[in-house]
């Protein structure tokens, strides 16, 4: 969903000249071009945008359903827009009326603790997910230890709810559907493929086996890896997994064996959530070249609490054609690779409300800041440059601003 301008309109209620509050026109750019991972082809890129948890505890909710959902998130659209594909993890049911005893009809885009609840059994209204399309995602993960919140039933209307706004998933399945996990997006270099899984449904028996498990459905998932890397018109897989120790900045010894397997599979990236908090970045081999695996992105929205908690990653990725050689110059292997791959820090900050600030190394709110200096002491060396480009004569002419001035 390439955007040439953002996306957002700058109305900030400023007197400008004439007095009147102007809105302008932006779009996301950066000032460092992110090190490279593997050689291309030709020049052609798609560029992947992947951010962690859409995790909405009662303050967020509270607030999301009054004043609507862009108050949470509204700095980052520039930047997941920007992109060709974004992707988010979708922390928990839209199961509409549904509350733990069963239906009860939908109270509306309100808080009430019952169809709509919080920790330790998430459920959302499904305004969320046009709310989702409106910031840029594109695709949503519904595989995580929230998957089965409200049952199997649960899992079924959030499907429903999913295909009737739009927004393709993967990870689960309606009861009694094939077992087809994969996501298929399309883009410039052919489909991309999306496989998600994870770790477990926080103890919810899954009778119907509708959530793709990492580890207890290893095989399947290996399976379909190296299925999707050989199928025609596919130009490379990203598996999604949900996994790891919460609130630890270490991936676990087992993530780092699946993630090896995984690539080994074929797949081209493995970029995973759960721990809360931001895990390194790191590359092991694959059939095509090095493959990024991201043990954690962190949290994207979440009314959890203290910086690590509070700060998530935008990982931005570019991936081409690779260049003919090993396995990839015989026909084999998926057909692309990561090029480069990049981040982008994210604060969830509170003031009136709770919002996201984004931030680059002269981030102006402090909390922006030293998220910033946390992601680059776990993920040294990646830190992308943002910056907001704006078209007119006003004080946020193109390049006569950077983006923590503008959006905190």
């Amino acid at each position: 969903m390439r955007a040439a301008a953002l996306v957002r309109a700058l109305g900030l209620g400023l007197a400008l000249a004439g007095g009147a509050a102007t809105a302008q026109t932006c779009r996301a750019a950066y000032d460092r071009a992110p090190p490279a991972v593997n050689a291309c082809g030709d020049d052609r890129r798609v560029t992947l945008a992947f951010v962690g948890d859409v995790l909405l505890h009662s303050p967020l909710q509270r607030q999301a359903y009054a004043a609507g959902f862009g108050t949470l998130w509204s700095a980052a659209a520039p930047f997941l827009r920007e992109a060709d594909l974004a992707v988010a993890n979708l922390e928990g049911p839209v199961a509409t009326g549904l509350a733990l005893s069963g239906f009860r009809g939908d109270p509306g885009a309100v808080f009430d603790g019952t169809v709509h609840s919080s920790y330790p059994l998430f459920n959302y209204h499904a305004s969320l997910l046009p709310a989702l399309r409106d910031l840029g995602i594109d695709a949503v993960s519904t595989a995580n230890n929230h998957a089965l919140d409200r049952f199997s039933a649960g899992a079924d209307a959030t499907i429903d709810a999913l295909e009737a706004a739009g927004l393709p998933h993967s990870g689960t399945i309606r009861t009694g559907a094939p077992r087809d996990f994969v996501l298929h997006l399309p883009s410039a270099l052919g489909r991309i493929a999306l496989l998600s899984c994870t770790f477990s449904t926080n103890g919810v028996p899954d009778p119907g086996r509708q959530a793709l498990n990492c580890f207890a459905d290893r095989d399947e998932v290996m399976a379909a890896i190296r299925a999707e890397a050989a199928r025609p018109g596919v130009a490379g897989v990203i598996v999604l997994p949900h996994w790891g120790v919460e609130y630890t900045h270490v991936p676990g010894q087992a993530e780092r064996a699946l993630a090896a397997e995984m690539a080994a599979a074929g797949a081209m990236a493995v970029i995973a959530t759960h721990p809360h908090v931001v895990q390194p970045v790191e590359t092991v081999p694959g059939p095509s070249g090095a493959v990024p695996v991201a043990y954690s992105t962190g949290n994207f929205v979440s009314g959890q609490v203290g910086l690590a908690r509070q700060t998530g990653m935008l990982l931005r990725i570019g991936i081409c054609l690779a260049a003919p050689e090993g396995d990839l110059a015989l026909g084999l292997g998926a057909r692309a690779a990561v090029a480069e791959l990049g981040w982008v820090a994210l604060a969830m900050v509170r003031g009136a409300g709770r919002e996201l600030a984004v931030a680059d190394e002269g981030g102006v709110a402090p909390a922006a800041r030293a998220a910033h200096d946390l992601v680059e002491r776990i993920v040294p060396g990646r830190a992308l440059m943002p910056r907001l480009v704006c078209d007119g004569d006003g004080p946020f002419a193109a390049g006569s601003a950077d983006l923590p001035a503008l959006l905190q």
